[in-house]
C-alpha cells in the first residue's frame, strides 16, 4: 500500500491506523456527515489491515530470514575453513 512512516515504530503506527479508524466510523454513526467519511474509512481500514499483517507476519519473517542469512554465512565460513585445511 503505502509507504511507512519511518519515524514512528511499526506498533506504534497500526494502533495509531486502528484508533484513527475506530473515530471514524464513530463519526460517520453520530453525525450527519457520514458519506464524506466514507473515503476516510475505506482508507484507513487498507491502511490497519496492513499495518497490523507487518507487525503480525512480515516484521518477524524478516527476522527470521536475517538470523537464517547469518548462519549460512557462518556455515559457509566452517566449510571454507575445513577446505583450506584439507
Amino acid at each position: 500500500m503505502l509507504t511507512r512512516y519511518m519515524g514512528m515504530a511499526p506498533k506504534n503506527q497500526s494502533y495509531l491506523f486502528t484508533f484513527g479508524f475506530v473515530l471514524t466510523l464513530l463519526g460517520m454513526a453520530l453525525t450527519d456527515m457520514w458519506l464524506p467519511m466514507v473515503a476516510g474509512a475505506i482508507i484507513l481500514a487498507g491502511l490497519t489491515v496492513e499495518s497490523w499483517i507487518r507487525v503480525a507476519h512480515i516484521i518477524p519473517m524478516h527476522n527470521e530470514m536475517r538470523a537464517m542469512q547469518k548462519q549460512i554465512h557462518k556455515l559457509q565460513s566452517e566449510i571454507r575453513t575445513l577446505e583450506y585445511d584439507e
